[in-house]
C-alpha cells in the first residue's frame, strides 16, 4: 500500500515521502497514529506541489545567505569594551551583541549561526565563524578595543 508520511519515521522515510509499505503496517499503525495518510493521486499531486514550493524557498533562502556572506566578508566590526591594563575584558563579548551590530547592516542572524570556539575575554582581533547552512559559512572580522 502506498502512503504519504506526515512525519519522519526512522528506517522508513522523511516527512512528505511517498512509501510502499505492508497493508497491515499502514492500516494498523501508520494511519491510526496520524503518521501517514493513504497516497491518492490528488494527495500525491499536492505533496509534489509542496515539495516544489519548499525547494523554491530553500533556493531563495540560500541566495539571501550568499548575499549576507559576501557582505559579512567586507565588514570589520569594532567593539569598545571596558578592560584592564593587561587587555582583559570586564565581562565578555556575547553573541547577542554581534547580532545587534549585524542588524545595522540588514543582516538577520540567529545565535546558533554564530560559532564561537571560546568566549571572547581579551582585547584583540578575532575571526568569528558564521554558519548559514551546512554548505555555506563565512568568517566575520571583529576587533575588540578597550575604553
Amino acid at each position: 500500500m502506498k502512503v504519504i508520511l506526515l512525519a519522519d519515521v526512522p528506517k522508513l522515510g522523511r516527512k512528505n515521502d511517498i512509501k510502499e509499505v505492508a497493508d497491515g503496517y499502514a492500516r494498523n499503525f501508520l494511519i491510526p497514529k496520524n503518521i501517514a495518510i493513504l497516497a491518492t493521486p490528488e494527495k500525491i499531486k499536492e505533496i509534489e506541489r509542496l515539495k516544489q514550493q519548499e525547494e523554491m524557498k530553500k533556493r531563495q533562502e540560500l541566495a539571501l545567505y550568499e548575499q549576507w556572506a559576501k557582505k559579512i566578508r567586507s565588514i570589520n566590526l569594532e567593539f569598545k569594551i571596558k578592560a584592564d591594563e593587561k587587555g582583559k575584558l570586564f565581562g565578555s563579548l556575547h553573541k547577542e551583541e554581534i547580532i545587534a551590530e549585524l542588524n545595522k547592516f540588514d543582516i538577520k542572524l540567529q545565535e546558533k549561526q554564530i560559532i564561537l570556539d571560546k568566549s571572547i575575554k581579551e582585547v584583540g582581533e578575532y575571526l568569528i565563524k558564521i554558519k548559514f547552512s551546512p554548505e555555506l559559512e563565512t568568517e566575520l572580522k571583529i576587533q575588540i578595543k578597550p575604553f
